[in-house]
């Protein structure tokens, strides 16, 4: 437990902070009112009360905030915390994000003191849940939990995680947004839950192989190739399994007529998250009960700008009128997107194309326009068109995957405590063990593409799937091998399993898909 000794400020960049009494913590911002909030991954700044007073006691003199840091705490060593710790103070939560930070220009205290602190001392954070703050609140450190950084991220930014899978560092994992360093997790830690190596006790530390392995020029190097949709890479002979993290793809409908309300209905089964806007009421309230997520009734314009922003928006133009239509258009045009269409004739759509052309988007930008839309099925009924809608988008989605999202189902349950094992024999104590199986790599006809996951518990709980069929077979029962070799105190278990299904196997048990795939196991 450590206490909030000082909260500091600047309106201004350049200037120096002042110390003030309480604070508003904004979720993904920062504080309010202080001129380096903003989004980023350096939204708040922290420095350890204690380090502060060693260098009071070397002759320095300085007041709060001179160091250039948001938040004074003491009872913590900060530096020597991992990436991905989280910090609660009141009902605000904060979660560390940089470790010390290059200085470029010494500062006046350096210039005093021949050093400065803040460069190797201060850490960065992030805020995952605002609230307000006060001087002498307590603060409350959460252990790194790896899987809770992934699950908690921006859905905003470009997420990735990067695992070693062969090599002395073997199972230990990297978490990116936007190329930036978000969390670390040891090798060999799975059952330590992203505990930093000084937390663990002799025995955890003999069971870790190496020192940590990821750093700054990894970072930068795995991130290049992230960019260049690459998903395996070499780095100082220890290969590393590049896994790109989805987000839930999200389906915008300008429109809540008959069509409207059946597709609403398809992608509901699709797992989207669905906004329709609608200016009529009755439609609005009628695409309620079908199930749609987010319910926006008014000006299409003004309900457009409360979408947020993302690159996996897919968006449908289908409402009562040319007028409107063209009306999205415009605004959706000026952001980015995965999918646009709009439902009309061919001759309707040429006009629009025109329209949207005089409006000052390119040739280029137009064509991504989708119209007629939906795939050329002959539909006649609102239910057959909004299957042949619903089949374009998820065309366009798959084939612009760089791999098979991250299931949320998945996440949920790796962040959730260990529970007692139903099914204990000689220790009524015993944990539920987890296996994590992630299909790093496949050829041929294998069903499910590269970052499917699994997760397989020691109490015969499955979720997700990496498949069926033999392949999914041999997975569980390799699992069920390493949950007996846990119950013996063996872990950190991280192993890649190849499995080829073979024309023969394809034909004995009576499968529709053959090739082969490799899976990696990692304790969870």
């Amino acid at each position: 437990m450590g206490k909030l000794i000082a909260i500091n400020i600047s309106e201004k960049r350049g200037t120096e902070k002042k110390e003030i009494q309480e604070a508003q913590l904004v979720a993904d911002f920062g504080i309010a009112g202080d001129a380096h909030a903003g989004k980023w991954h350096r939204q708040v700044s922290l420095l350890s009360f204690e380090k502060i007073e060693d260098f009071k006691a070397r002759g320095a003199r300085i007041e709060n905030g001179a160091f250039g840091e948001n938040l004074i705490v003491s009872g913590f060593d900060f530096k020597t915390l991992p990436l991905g710790t989280r910090f609660q103070i009141g009902d605000a939560l904060l979660e560390m994000t940089q470790i010390g930070k290059q200085c470029h220009s010494h500062c006046a205290i350096y210039q005093r003191m021949g050093e400065c602190i803040m460069p190797k001392e201060g850490v960065f954070a992030v805020v995952l849940k605002g609230g307000t703050i006060k001087k002498g609140d307590e603060v409350t450190m959460i252990p790194a939990n790896f899987y809770a950084t992934v699950r908690d991220r921006n859905k905003a930014a470009d997420t990735l995680t990067a695992t070693v899978i062969t090599g002395k560092n073997r199972g230990e994992k990297l978490c990116m947004m936007d190329g930036k360093i978000r969390a670390v997790r040891s090798s060999g830690a799975g059952m330590y839950h992203g505990l930093h190596k000084q937390d663990m006790d002799e025995e955890a530390k003999e069971s870790i192989s190496g020192p940590d392995f990821f750093n700054e020029k990894h970072a930068e190097e795995i991130w290049k190739a992230h960019l260049a949709d690459k998903h395996r890479i070499t780095i100082e002979e220890q290969e590393i399994f590049l896994h790109s993290i989805g987000n839930r793809a999200r389906l915008v409908i300008c429109g809540g007529g008959h069509v409207s309300t059946a597709l609403v209905r398809m992608a509901k089964l699709l797992d989207f998250e669905i906004w329709v806007l609608e200016d009529r009421p009755f439609f609005a309230e009628h695409a309620k009960q079908e199930g749609a997520d987010h319910i926006l009734c008014g000006d299409y314009v003004e309900s457009l700008a409360k979408i947020p922003k993302d690159v996996d928006n897919y968006y449908v133009c289908m409402t009562r009128g040319h007028r409107f239509d063209l009306e999205c258009l415009r605004e959706i045009y000026k952001r980015r997107f995965a999918y646009v269409g709009m439902m009309g004739s061919r001759k309707r759509s040429v006009l629009v194309r025109k329209e949207l052309e005089s409006c000052g988007f390119s040739g280029k930008q137009v064509q991504k326009l989708h119209s007629p839309i939906g795939l050329a099925i002959g539909a006649q009924t609102p239910a057959e068109i909004a299957l042949s809608v619903i089949s374009e988008i998820v065309q366009c989605k798959n084939e612009r995957a760089k791999a098979a999202e991250t299931d949320e189902a998945i996440l949920e349950e790796l962040t959730e405590p260990q529970r007692l094992s139903k099914f204990a024999v000689n220790d009524e104590n015993e944990m539920e063990y987890r296996m994590l199986c992630t299909i790093i790599e496949k050829r041929g006809s294998a069903p499910r593409s590269i970052g499917t996951q699994m997760l397989v518990t020691s109490d015969n709980r499955i979720i997700g799937t990496i498949g069926g069929g033999c392949a999914e077979a041999e997975v569980l029962t390799r699992c069920r091998g390493y949950f007996a070799e846990m119950r013996k105190g063996i872990h950190g278990i991280c192993e890649i399993v190849k499995i080829q299904m073979t024309t023969d196997n394809v034909e004995e048990e009576g499968m529709v898909c053959g090739g082969r795939i490799e899976v990696l196991l990692e304790e969870a």
